[in-house]
């Protein structure tokens, strides 16, 4: 004797059996290559030959997309599917996925290919103070001032710095410093008016991320 109940849990329960089966994980486990394929991707983005350069850019860039592709992909065919449990599992492996992407330096890519588009002007810049002709505030010349809109730039015996960016109160900011002796610890320095950074990494030829 058939119960009506029965027959309404019967769908759910079909769902989250499909979604712990071997052909459930498996879709699951697919909806998130994509997101493994970043590891490769963001690897040959970062090679010296590729760091910086707007290939190395677009290979990071089309990385992302396909991997979200691949996960709204894999969550509209297990609805179609009526697989809910599949579609549920692939949803928050792409949510942690997205977590863990965000949370990468958003700027590593744009810093590196600005101060490659620069390089000839920043060398410049290092050469004046590696010689003792820059102190104080700077002027910029007129190529590197759509980088530093805000003018925002010094050098001091330590560190000769260049602001990439800051928040419209200027509490906060990052950008480029060339350091004197090359950083081994967190020294500090003033980032903006109300602001210090650290410096993060090398870009290149003693410039260093400063954040």
């Amino acid at each position: 004797m058939d119960f009506k109940w029965e027959s309404v849990d019967q769908p759910a329960e079909r769902s989250v059996a499909a979604a712990f089966s071997g052909r459930g994980l498996l879709q699951a486990v697919l909806s998130g290559v994509g997101w493994l394929l970043l590891i490769p991707a963001w690897w040959l983005a970062g090679t010296p030959l590729l760091v910086g350069s707007l290939v190395g850019w677009w290979i990071s860039l089309l990385a992302v997309l396909f991997a979200v592709l691949v996960s709204v992909a894999a969550i509209l065919i297990a609805c179609l599917r009526r697989s809910w449990g599949v579609a549920v599992v692939s949803l928050c492996l792409a949510v942690a996925a997205g977590v863990v992407v965000s949370r990468q330096d958003s700027q590593v890519y744009s810093v590196d290919y600005r101060y490659q588009l620069h390089r000839v002007a920043f060398a410049e810049l290092a050469e004046g103070y590696r010689a003792g002709r820059l102190d104080g505030e700077l002027t910029l010349p007129s190529e590197m001032r759509s980088l530093c809109p805000s003018g925002f730039a010094y050098a001091s015996p330590t560190v000769l710095f260049v602001q990439l960016w800051q928040d419209w109160r200027a509490e906060s900011g990052t950008g480029l410093g060339y350091f004197a002796e090359p950083p081994t610890g967190p020294a500090s320095i003033p980032t903006a008016s109300g602001d210090l950074g650290y410096p993060k990494r090398e870009v290149g030829d003693g410039w260093w991320w400063v954040e």
